[in-house]
């Protein structure tokens, strides 16, 4: 009789390591969802606050480019004495009557 006390407890230990092994497994099962969740929204993140930031970068650009043409205009302006329309309609004529020749 003392031979299957010692067998059903051994499996009765080894019962209770499974099932604690069994729950550990579960839990970081949970673990690796939670973690797959949190890297898909930093990805989200990572990608609007990417698209945000370039964004602003070539809004700025195109904010320093439009403030560098005003500029010329008005330089070009100043020292042809013409609307920037003439001139760049008189540049196109010469550039038409050079190809031309």
């Amino acid at each position: 009789m003392s031979g299957k006390t010692y067998d059903l407890k051994n499996e009765i230990e080894a019962r209770e390591l499974f099932d604690l092994q069994a729950e550990k497994i579960k839990n970081l099962k949970k673990e690796l969802d939670d973690c797959i969740q949190t890297l898909i929204s930093v990805s989200i993140l990572a990608n609007g606050d990417e698209n945000i930031v370039i964004g602003n970068f070539v809004d700025s650009r195109l904010s320093k480019f439009a403030k560098t043409h005003e500029n010329v205009t008005k330089y070009i302006e100043k020292v042809t004495g013409k609307n920037i329309d003439v001139v760049l309609a008189e540049n196109a004529a010469l550039e038409q009557a050079e190809g031309d020749l």
